[in-house]
């Protein structure tokens, strides 16, 4: 799986839903869960463009629009 750090800019793929998701898809990863005490470390915390509220996101359902 690749890996996704804080500051990559992705979309998230088509067919994936979540409530308040702007239809553009686009946005920055601000954190990644701290691996130590959380149960699930592939969840990371997506800030959408034009938004100020981020929302988490499994890795699968994201791709990358820069390289890391």
């Amino acid at each position: 799986m690749t890996k996704f750090r804080p500051g990559d800019l992705v979309r998230v793929k088509e067919g994936t839903h979540q409530e308040g998701m702007p239809d553009h898809r686009v946005g920055v990863i601000i954190q990644e869960n701290d691996k130590r005490h959380d149960y699930t470390p592939d969840i990371v915390q997506l800030l959408f463009l034009g938004q100020t509220e981020p929302l988490r996101f499994h890795v699968v359902f994201l791709e990358h629009l820069t390289s890391s």
